[in-house]
């Protein structure tokens, strides 16, 4: 006689929910994140501000330089921690830049900047110009001296944690159940809600149409980032990309205020 079997297994058919769950899983997790970071800088910067109050060395530009940094901060800790609770796959692309690498970041430089200006000719006949950021009202003491820290800030601290943050986590996380191109539209659309802080300290009208024409350039922006980090799977060349651009955008408001 032939032994006991041992039963056969075959593969189940997942159902309807657990196909569901993965995915639902997935985007809650990415709006979860874009949420907690975005309040979690909201909360340091009016932290900040209100020890300067108590302390009584209230000086806006500080809060900017300082409250800001330590949001950014908190930024790229939140994103390794939640890199330690559940690992997402991370295209750093550390490497000595290549004609291709300079080839995208040119491109990726002058993309954006077309789309921010076809934005902004579209946002331009029904603005209010009531879209002034953090940055805007903290130089206004100082010009010179925030842009400049600023500049350097921005090059070395605050495009590579945000890239790090938004592209590489967040986006990396969402394209695990969704795709490249879903993932790319809802972290551009994150990215860009996570800048009303910036509006709403730099006392704007968060309802008006140039902060919503603001807004709108930011995600596409974006999208163009996250499109580039996809193709290139480096963040250090959308980095540098983002850093640039915030670096022109920098330099303008500079001159404007000169």
């Amino acid at each position: 006689m032939d032994p006991s079997p041992v039963p056969r297994t075959t593969p189940r058919e997942p159902s309807a929910s657990g196909q569901d769950s993965a995915p639902s899983r997935t985007l809650l997790a990415g709006i979860a994140l874009l949420a907690v970071s975005a309040a979690g800088a909201l909360v340091i910067i009016h932290g900040f501000e209100l020890l300067q109050t108590e302390l009584g060395f209230e000086s806006f530009a500080l809060t900017f330089l300082v409250g800001g940094g330590l949001a950014t901060l908190w930024l790229g800790v939140f994103g390794l921690a939640y890199l330690r609770f559940r690992p997402v796959r991370v295209h750093y692309g550390i490497r000595w830049p290549t004609l291709r690498d300079i080839g995208w970041i040119v491109g990726g430089v002058v993309l954006s900047v077309v789309v921010a200006v076809l934005v902004e000719l579209v946002v331009i006949p029904f603005g209010d110009g009531g879209a002034t950021t953090i940055s805007s009202a903290a130089s206004v003491s100082n010009p010179v001296a925030v842009y400049t820290i600023f500049f350097v800030g921005n090059l070395v601290f605050i495009a590579p944690i945000e890239e790090f943050l938004y592209r590489g986590v967040i986006q990396g996380r969402l394209r695990e159940s969704f795709g490249p191109s879903a993932a790319i539209s809802i972290t551009s659309i994150g990215f860009a809600l996570g800048h009303i802080p910036s509006y709403w300290f730099g006392g704007s009208d968060l309802a008006s149409v140039s902060v919503g024409g603001a807004l709108l350039g930011i995600a596409a922006g974006g999208f163009v980032l996250g499109a580039i980090y996809e193709r290139t799977e480096s963040l250090l060349i959308v980095s540098v990309i983002h850093g640039l651009l915030n670096s022109i955008g920098i330099g303008l408001a500079l001159l404007a205020s000169l």
